[in-house]
């Protein structure tokens, strides 16, 4: 999901991907991984901050989605990493690298 330069709120169209697409994929019992990303523009507390932010947001949305139909069988592993250049998903030097670095990293892994 990519989010608009310092914002941690998800676009309307994001929001109904995750809540109709995405959430019902989640197997019982699974674990939803969220990584939050930015890029390098900035202060890095803030930064990694405003990653949090998005990766926290893309939580509430998946977890309003699963409370409506009724479930609480899904574990979730929410971090921040900010413009760490090791964990960037792109490198930082384009204006368009930069952009797709404002993103959060949705991993689904299956229930036991």
């Amino acid at each position: 999901m990519l989010y608009e330069f310092n914002d941690s709120k998800a676009i309307s169209t994001y929001e109904k991907y995750l809540t109709e697409i995405v959430t019902p994929k989640i197997p019982q019992g699974g674990k939803v991984i969220i990584h939050g990303h930015t890029d390098i523009i900035g202060d890095e507390t803030k930064n990694r901050n405003l990653s949090l932010a998005r990766a926290n947001d893309v939580k509430r949305i998946i977890e309003n989605s699963l409370a409506k139909a009724g479930r609480k069988d899904v574990t979730f592993e929410v971090q921040g990493f900010g413009e760490d250049l090791n964990l960037a998903p792109f490198n930082n030097k384009l204006p368009e690298e930069r952009f797709y670095n404002r993103t959060v990293i949705i991993d689904i892994i299956s229930g036991k």
